[in-house]
């Protein structure tokens, strides 16, 4: 009776192997698919660390030009403002007197300014 109970009833033999080759067909092009996805995701990743290698590069590049174009500013407005001192210095030693009063008009003037 073993032997019976053991064979398909109805030919469903016939039925379960399309079914199994159907699912080996299917793992097959998932593991095929799951491989590809993971060589298109390697990939992308490469490109990322190129491109973000490429905007690394070029923000040192920039942040560089900045870095000169600043300390040349720099250098340029404690120029400005050593000349900007030894005029004011100047005029004060050869007008004492319109310095004091220029200062003083200066001075109410911001008050009232204030004030309101």
């Amino acid at each position: 009776m073993s032997e019976a109970s053991s064979e398909p009833i109805f030919g469903a033999a016939a039925s379960q192997d399309p079914f199994q080759a159907a699912k080996a067909s299917a793992m097959k092009a998932a593991e095929d698919l799951r491989s590809v996805a993971s060589q298109k995701a390697q990939e992308f990743r490469s490109v990322a660390e190129q491109r973000a290698q490429q905007f690394k590069s070029v923000a040192q590049e920039r942040a560089g030009e900045f870095r000169e174009y600043a300390d040349q500013a720099y250098t340029d407005a404690q120029a400005r403002y050593a000349d900007i001192r030894d005029e004011g210095e100047r005029f004060i030693r050869q007008k004492p007197v319109q310095a004091v009063l220029t200062a003083f008009g200066v001075g109410l003037f911001v008050g009232l300014i204030l004030r309101r």
